[in-house]
């Protein structure tokens, strides 16, 4: 996988040619440093510039998408007038509104249920971070001794055995999520964003760096570029790799300059 800007004349062209670019981003790992705690990943200030600049430039269309949830999300970044995909692709905010798919009163009690369950039975492993949003119940477990890493999955699916018709479990970067049986992952946010976005000269381009991110990459193999960040983890779909958030804040500058000249050329400035 070859590092991003060392084939960017290939990238800037791609993005000069295009008529309409569609980035999408994901938040933890990408627009913002991992960190120990949810709470503590905060937007730099620099990088809502970044996105509030690319929002205002013609034919640029912006998406954060994220596991996080979408009040949460919309919170942590503050731009207007962008995408926003929270819990993987279950809610999705954009101009025509927010669409979420809600869990049926059954659901809800279940996973409250298993919540608590999961609350009980991992009580004595010290550093594990429950994170409850909506739909999906979060695990945590970063800050927890590495000699319960593999303990943590077995409890969960021990759990979880009794409502397997219902529930799942899916990994991410240090962290287990119960999630919905249903079919919904971020490749299914982005194929449905794109349907109403138009199509004319269209690149779209993928920037993540988690587990859950491969569905996008996926999705948009031979129509855009996908970009992981953090290349430790192989293999992936992806078509390049970025190595940390400060590279993908230089790739938004990059793209913003690309495109304020193409709008200065064109008569829009």
């Amino acid at each position: 996988m070859k590092h991003l800007f060392e084939d960017w004349e290939n990238i800037q062209a791609r993005i000069q040619q295009a008529q309409n670019v569609f980035l999408f981003l994901d938040y933890d790992g990408t627009l913002t440093p991992i960190v120990s705690r949810p709470e503590l990943a905060l937007c730099p200030p620099e990088v809502k510039r970044h996105l509030e600049q690319l929002r205002d430039l013609p034919s640029i269309y912006l998406a954060i998408i994220s596991g996080r949830s979408l009040k949460d999300l919309r919170e942590k970044v503050g731009v207007l007038g962008i995408i926003y995909v929270g819990n993987h692709g279950l809610e999705i905010e954009n101009s025509s509104g927010r669409h979420k798919k809600i869990l049926s009163s059954a659901r809800t009690r279940e996973l409250k249920r298993i919540t608590h369950n999961l609350q009980n039975s991992l009580k004595d492993i010290s550093g594990v971070l429950f994170e409850g949003k909506g739909a999906i119940l979060s695990v945590h477990y970063r800050n927890v001794s590495r000699n319960f890493f593999t303990r943590i999955p077995q409890i969960i699916e021990e759990e979880l055995r009794q409502w397997k018709d219902h529930w799942k479990m899916a990994s991410g970067k240090m962290v287990w999520e119960i999630r919905p049986k249903v079919d919904f992952h971020k490749g299914k946010a982005v194929a449905e964003i794109l349907k109403t976005s138009p199509s004319s000269g269209l690149l779209p381009i993928y920037l993540g760096d988690d587990e859950t991110d491969e569905d996008a990459f996926r999705a948009l193999k031979g129509q855009g570029i996908s970009v992981l960040i953090g290349p430790g983890r192989h293999p992936s779909e992806a078509d390049f790799f970025l190595r940390n958030p400060d590279e993908v804040h230089e790739f938004l500058f990059r793209c913003q300059e690309v495109r304020r000249a193409i709008s200065h050329d064109a008569g829009f400035a």
